[in-house]
């Protein structure tokens, strides 16, 4: 596989449905709950471990990170009026919808109207309705829940949004409450075409009695409303330590939440649960998700105190574990890539010149050998092997895109087109042949500040093969580098938030982590101008031609591939113009579990929670 892998991912890359599950009555006797993680554990309970813990936060809105986006999948996100599959295509999901039509009026606005089944249930076995659809879009998109701390990325593009979010109509016009089962939805003429159309229109339900009980819709000629002010159920809800936000109680998706202890998350199969996309319910009464320490995780695998390690890159360990009789393995190309975000608005690194100097300061092909094990390649923009745009394009890639190698005199050829060309007197000219490994001899710039840069990393294993980099070869530009692996959760505060901290409260210009991309592809929330000063743009992307670009992304026709990959190519050049962030590889994920683990059938598009419903596990 590794052959494999380099030969798609070449020239620095420049760059399941097996088993069903069994359904299971909703009256069967349930066993006791896992209280602890032991070698004893049941055949119906898997044991998914990670090296991070979630942030905790359990439902929509508050940003997340990849373990805490398990949990609400597997929590919320099974019943929308259209999924995406294995293959990352979108498909109306018939579990949930009976029919639905399409109609567009004379000014082009386009209206899905979505018939339901009667026969969905929420996990406390109360029937899921039109208004649980329409109540999404109303609680989601109000001005309350915005003033109560969430920001919604999601349907910005129906009719009436932006006057609904800001308070300046109490009507959501694109929303309409038709029966008991059936709704509307209309798309702004102005957001069409777009390429993912029906990404529009994948509606969640949520569970008004349980975030505003008593709260009814008002749907006439104006759109729909609430009937009465919900600010205090979305402070409630938002705010309530131990509430909704942190411990669900009512969900509509395979699992349900039993508790968040000691880095532990607990939840149990939903009864109620009517089947994912194909129709299967899960088997498995339990899952565990742990957090355990890097350095140990493998070991815990192989020893049986867990079931499941997935998206390995660690090559050394992928190798051990494959090695060992009792280790299945799956593998797919990755929907992502690892790199290293900068902020573009503050610090040194708001200047491009100081991002492609950092760039050429790291010997990226020592990920590729100490760290992936071979199980990856480099790229150099925002792209994986697993994009069908990159299959269509690479060959232009090639010769579009800098490449990104390691260079200190191209680093220090950048750093001489920015404001730290002077010694410390802030006037003489900052001589290259001075600079020395020691790091005494700095770049000033005219006020005699320094250019020191400070590196938040989020993996140990990532964060010290780039310290050994950057510590040796920052001081022969002339630049001092800092590089510290602070908790993840602070990590993650000041790179989404730190955009409204004071400048005093800053520390961290430059960032290592990894990122999947969403399906559908769509860097508008977090490349676009429109979503400066929010968290979703926190590194302060403001660049007119990406716009442009990501705009002619989705402005493309549904079906008009060629014309949206022409767009990508764009959107993709242009990034590694401007440089967001170092990107570093783009990988081969591999699940390590148990060998009475069976049917981890994931893809590029699918983790281990899509499938959760294919996943059996033997005694």
């Amino acid at each position: 596989m590794k052959k494999i892998l380099a030969l798609l991912l070449t020239v620095t890359l420049i760059g399941s449905l097996l088993v069903g599950c069994n359904s299971q009555p909703a009256g069967e006797e349930a066993i006791a709950r896992p209280d602890t993680i032991s070698t004893n554990t049941p055949g119906d309970t898997l044991i998914v471990a990670y090296a991070a813990s979630p942030n905790g936060d359990f439902i929509e809105d508050f940003g997340n990170n990849a373990y805490d986006l398990s949990i609400k999948t597997l929590l919320h996100r099974f019943y929308g009026t259209f999924g995406f599959q294995a293959d990352g295509e979108f498909a109306l999901n018939t579990i949930v919808v009976k029919d639905y039509s399409t109609d567009v009026d004379d000014a082009g606005n386009k209206t899905y109207t979505f018939e339901l089944h009667n026969d969905l249930k929420w996990s406390d076995g109360s029937p899921i309705t039109a208004s649980d659809y329409v109540g999404e879009l109303l609680w989601r998109g109000s001005p309350a829940w915005l003033e109560a701390g969430a920001a919604n990325p999601y349907y910005i593009d129906l009719l009436g949004y932006s006057d609904y979010n800001r308070g300046e109509n109490e009507y959501f016009s694109g929303v309409a409450l038709v029966d008991e089962f059936t709704f509307s939805v209309t798309i702004d003429a102005e957001n069409l075409p777009f390429f993912y159309e029906v990404a529009f229109v994948s509606i969640l339900p949520l569970s008004l009695a349980t975030y505003a009980p008593g709260v009814g819709i008002i749907t006439d000629a104006n759109g729909s409303r609430f009937d009465r002010d919900i600010s205090a159920d979305a402070e409630r809800i938002a705010s309530t330590s131990g509430g909704e936000r942190f411990a669900p109680t009512v969900v509509s998706g395979p699992y349900t939440f039993v508790s968040f202890e000691n880095n532990n998350v607990t939840l149990r199969r939903n009864p109620h649960f009517k089947g994912d996309l194909n129709g299967n319910v899960p088997t498995l009464e339990w899952v565990v998700q742990t957090t355990v320490p890097e350095a140990t995780e493998l070991d815990m695998l192989l020893a049986g105190d867990i079931d499941l390690l997935p998206t390995m890159i660690d090559g050394p360990k992928i190798d051990r574990g494959r090695a060992d009789a009792n280790i299945s393995s799956s593998s797919y190309l990755r929907n992502g890539f690892g790199n290293m975000p900068f902020i573009m608005d503050w610090g040194p690194t708001a200047d491009v010149n100081v991002r492609w100097a950092i760039a050429c300061l790291v010997d990226r092909t020592q990920l590729l050998d100490q760290f992936l094990g071979g199980y990856g390649g480099l790229v150099d923009s925002e792209y994986g092997a697993s994009q069908w745009m990159y299959a269509l394009k690479e060959r232009e890639l090639r010769e579009a895109l800098t490449p990104i190698a390691m260079n200190i005199d191209r680093a220090n050829d950048y750093l001489d087109e920015t404001a730290w060309v002077f010694e410390a007197d802030g006037s003489t000219p900052f001589d290259t042949a001075k600079a020395s490994a020691d790091g005494s001899y700095l770049r000033h710039n005219a006020d005699g500040e320094p250019l020191i840069i400070f590196h938040a990393a989020a993996s140990a294993a990532v964060g010290e093969i780039l310290e050994i980099d950057l510590m040796r070869n920052a001081p022969l530009a002339g630049m001092r580098y800092n590089i510290d692996f602070p908790d993840f959760s602070l990590l993650l505060d000041e790179y989404y938030e730190g955009f409204s901290w004071d400048d005093s409260e800053r520390t961290y210009s430059v960032f290592s982590m990894a990122m999947n991309f969403s399906v559908p592809f769509d860097p508008y929330t977090s490349m676009h101008s429109d979503f400066l000063g929010t968290w979703m743009n926190s590194a302060g992307v403001n660049d007119a031609e990406l716009d442009r670009a990501i705009m002619a992304m989705r402005l493309t026709e549904p079906g008009e591939n060629e014309t949206y990959a022409n767009h990508w190519f764009d959107y993709v050049v242009r990034w590694n113009e401007i440089l967001p962030m170092v990107p570093l590889y783009s990988n081969e994920y591999f699940n390590l579990f148990n060998s009475a683990v069976k049917a981890v059938n994931t893809t590029p598009f699918w983790d281990w929670y899509h499938v959760i419903c294919e996943i059996e596990k033997w005694q």
